[in-house]
């Protein structure tokens, strides 16, 4: 779906109401202690493994989470071969892993892969992609740095987009700018299911 640019006072609007949500969302994930995001982390890897869209995929993006994101890497890649984003000359773009021990903690704090050649984006199959609130029409709010925005908004991202959140981080609707990507799925501790 496509989005008119709205005006100056729209946008400031939208803006507002982007940052009150993060600041909710962000109290309520604060609230989750590590046992829960573990516990919940293992039902989604469980529901994405089993699914059509992962058993169909042969090269995957995932991304490295943080303290209050599901976790949702392998520990054994059978025959995927798993990307996780690196910042590269001031973008980010999918770099092969191995295993967990190839993600370092990055200059931005998050971890990223260790090795610096980058993998073509249209030669993904799934992007699983976090998030801090999404909908159920497939709106998404990052934490406003607009990475994963740029990454999705390439022309040569082909692949399947899937958002990861927590049941508790849905909501009624995400305000969203023209800028702003969807997702064609949720994974949450419930299961899959396509928006």
């Amino acid at each position: 779906m496509i989005l008119t640019a709205p005006s100056s006072p729209e946008i400031s609007v939208i803006r507002q109401r982007k940052a009150d949500l993060r600041s909710s969302v962000k109290a309520t994930l604060a609230r989750m202690d590590r046992c829960e995001v573990i516990s919940r982390s293992t039902l989604m890897r469980e529901s994405l493994y089993a699914s059509e869209l992962w058993q169909s995929s042969r090269s995957i993006l995932l991304f490295a989470s943080i303290a209050s994101e599901p976790d949702l890497i392998p520990t054994d890649f059978q025959d995927k071969q798993i990307y996780c984003l690196r910042s590269i000359h001031c973008h980010y773009e999918p770099v092969l892993i191995f295993s967990r021990e190839d993600l370092k903690l990055g200059p931005r704090g998050i971890r990223e892969p260790t090795r610096e050649n980058p993998f073509p984006l249209n030669q993904i199959d799934l992007i699983v992609v976090p998030g801090l609130a999404f909908d159920r029409k497939g709106g998404r709010l990052g934490r406003g740095g607009g990475h994963y925005d740029r990454i999705l908004g390439r022309e040569d991202c082909t692949g399947k987009v899937v958002g990861a959140c927590f049941v508790s981080q849905i909501v009624p609707e995400v305000p969203r700018e023209a800028h702003d990507s969807l997702v064609m799925a949720l994974l949450t501790e419930n299961g899959l299911e396509t928006v």
